[in-house]
């Protein structure tokens, strides 16, 4: 409480920091989402020389979330998103 974070679990996730073939975590990732009520994904961030593909799979990713109609969005956006869908039923 004391700076206003917020604990988040994902529920997709592809195991990325052992499997370093990116065209396989991309496709894991958007194989797992959760298209009616949105996902939250982790994929760790790359570093130069550390995970690198990381950043093949990220951008692979994020250009499948747009062939699907779908984009990535913030989890305060997400959040807001459930308690609006909640508020209409």
């Amino acid at each position: 409480q004391r700076y206003s974070f917020t604990n988040v679990l994902c529920d997709v996730f592809a195991n990325d920091t052992v499997i370093s073939d990116p065209e396989f975590i991309a496709q894991t990732l958007l194989s797992l989402l959760h298209r009616e009520g949105g996902s939250i994904v982790v994929i760790h961030v790359p570093e130069r020389g550390f995970r690198e593909h990381n950043l093949r799979a990220l951008h692979m990713f994020l250009q499948g979330l747009a062939d699907m109609g779908l984009s990535a969005v913030t989890v305060s956006a997400l959040t807001d998103a459930a308690r609006s869908f909640a508020s209409h039923e």
